[in-house]
């Protein structure tokens, strides 16, 4: 089955990326940051929360983020790092109404001791999560499909496998982002049997976000995210 997408690229939106593909003889010392609008499907209900993610090829002792009207976020050290802080999700924080345009200041403090501050703002555009997923299993792959979701640019699926002692979802899977071939075709995306193999004793896990993004950025910075979950026992 022909993959129903023009073509996939990879984006400078998290730093796992980023990094890898960083060569730099000089290290970037900025601190790069983001704010946008995150959907979820939370027990059949769109959710919405505002996320921020802070990034730097040095390391970093803290992040907190702070809106208009004053309220602080201390972000998550990603793995202990000090490289990558976001917001974590976390359904119970998300509520039903749509966030409003914001702008967000980012304290930064360096390992160093070194202090910072960015700013970044959403601007109230914002994506329905993916609806009717779903994963078909024939003789030689599993094909993920979904409904298309309107004004996504732009698609991400990951694969999780639950681990049947600690009962933890590990991925297995992240794909580039995927462009749509257009506004209406469902997207669809093969995974071959023998790929997946290892893992077809597990329950899977397949998460689908859609994506807008900012413009004239010299990464892509997103607007929002939209993600859904479907949960199959293959």
């Amino acid at each position: 089955m022909k993959n129903k997408f023009y073509s996939a690229f990879v984006a400078g939106f998290f730093l796992i990326s980023i990094l890898a593909s960083c060569n730099k003889t000089e290290v970037d010392s900025n601190v790069y940051v983001d704010s946008y609008i995150n959907a979820i499907i939370d027990n059949g209900v769109t959710k919405y929360s505002v996320m921020h993610t802070a990034y730097s090829f040095v390391q970093l002792g803290s992040v907190v983020a702070k809106g208009s009207g004053g309220t602080s976020q201390p972000l998550t050290n990603f793995s202990d790092q000090g490289y990558s802080f976001y917001t974590p999700v976390v359904p119970s924080t998300y509520t039903t109404t749509v966030p409003a345009a914001d702008t967000f200041t980012y304290d930064v403090v360096y390992l160093s001791g070194e202090k910072a501050a960015r700013t970044n703002a959403i601007n109230g555009k914002f994506l329905i999560p993916a609806q009717e997923l779903k994963a078909t299993k024939n003789s030689a792959d599993i094909t993920l499909s979904w409904k298309p979701v309107l004004n996504s640019e732009a698609y991400k699926v990951r694969i999780f496998s639950e681990d049947p002692v600690t009962l933890k979802s590990i991925l297995i899977y992240e794909s580039g982002y995927l462009v749509p071939i257009d506004a209406t075709t469902d997207p669809s995306i093969p995974f071959s049997l023998i790929s997946l193999s290892p893992y077809l004793s597990n329950n899977l896990t397949f998460d689908v976000s859609a994506f807008i993004f900012e413009q004239g950025q010299d990464t892509f910075h997103a607007v929002s995210v939209a993600s859904v979950k479907g949960y199959f026992g293959i």
